[in-house]
């Protein structure tokens, strides 16, 4: 029979990785949503239209009292000295990560082979996940994730995704990497309540930093969106708020390089999706989003091999 301990071990790490599953999944799916609210739109009056329109949902929530209480309550917790320097940097990381996102998916040509270099985030935060976080790994999982590592190395090599998205993409990886490491303390100390407050707060930090950006450097000449583009940039907000909920309440139950090990989700979701949007991908596109695939598959493999145990 089965421990009590046990048993609850198994459900806590079956509930992190499924939430972790639906957030890879949610972040396979955002960014055609949102490119295509940009491409009706522009840059940044279209992002600040997606992040806008969550940010008011998000509002209209926390009208309710028993839930703007708790909200409020765990807002305090984060600002006290033991969690504010992880809230801060966490915040500041996703709003860099956020903005450079955003710019190297618009001057990108296609959307699948910008997220599966944006990817890479997961394969750079997996090793200083057992630098700074002291997480286990193996050598199959470190080799795993070389092999991923060398995947998205030949996207970048076939040029397909140009010289402003790559380099919007590297300040991706690395902002999203300290977002990351601060989100990561936070749900570990605070658990549920705590990743529910930061998916508020990031929310809203990134809705004010795009559309302050859109007030200042775009012409005031911007066309009303129709109905259509409401809708998408409405479902965007939505996704972006599912994607981050789901990832955070996944790291209060995760460690962070197994929530990285799930990213090969996102690759299938846009490989499946610019099929239909975008046309066939090139076969080096597909060898190469294979390698990611695969080599990340190693990480999770060895991942449960490592909790077997006899292992």
């Amino acid at each position: 029979m089965t421990p009590p301990d046990t048993q609850t071990a198994g459900a806590n790490d079956a509930r992190g990785l499924a939430l972790g599953f639906a957030s890879h999944l949610l972040a396979g799916l955002s960014p055609f949503i949102v490119s295509a609210v940009i491409t009706r739109t522009s840059l940044l009056p279209g992002t600040a239209l997606v992040y806008g329109l969550g940010a008011t949902a998000l509002a209209l929530l926390l009208v309710v009292p028993h839930w703007r209480r708790r909200w409020r309550a765990e807002t305090r917790a984060l600002w006290t000295p033991p969690h504010r320097i992880a809230f801060l940097v966490s915040l500041t990381g996703f709003l860099a990560a956020g903005v450079a996102y955003y710019v190297g998916l618009a001057s990108s040509a296609r959307v699948a082979e910008y997220v599966f270099l944006t990817r890479l985030d997961w394969v750079v935060q997996a090793p200083v996940a057992i630098l700074v976080l002291r997480e286990p790994w193996t050598r199959a999982g470190l080799g795993g994730a070389a092999l991923a590592l060398a995947g998205g190395l030949l996207i970048v090599w076939t040029g397909v995704v140009g010289s402003s998205g790559l380099l919007a993409a590297l300040c991706y990886v690395i902002a999203s990497l300290a977002g990351y490491l601060g989100a990561t303390r936070i749900a570990r100390a605070r658990g549920l309540e705590g990743a529910v407050a930061l998916t508020v707060w990031r929310h809203w930090v990134n809705t004010a930093g795009f559309v302050t950006l859109a007030l200042v450097l775009v012409p005031t000449t911007v066309h009303r969106p129709d109905t259509g583009t409401l809708m998408l940039a409405l479902a965007g907000g939505a996704t972006l708020l599912g994607l981050f909920l789901c990832r955070f309440a996944a790291l209060t139950r995760l460690p962070l390089w197994v929530l990285s090990a799930q990213a090969p989700v996102q690759a299938l979701v846009a490989l499946a999706a610019s099929r239909w949007i975008e046309g066939v991908l090139s076969a080096t596109t597909l060898v190469a989003a294979g390698m990611i695939v695969a080599g990340e598959a190693i990480v999770a493999t060895s991942q449960r091999a490592a909790r077997r145990p006899d292992a």
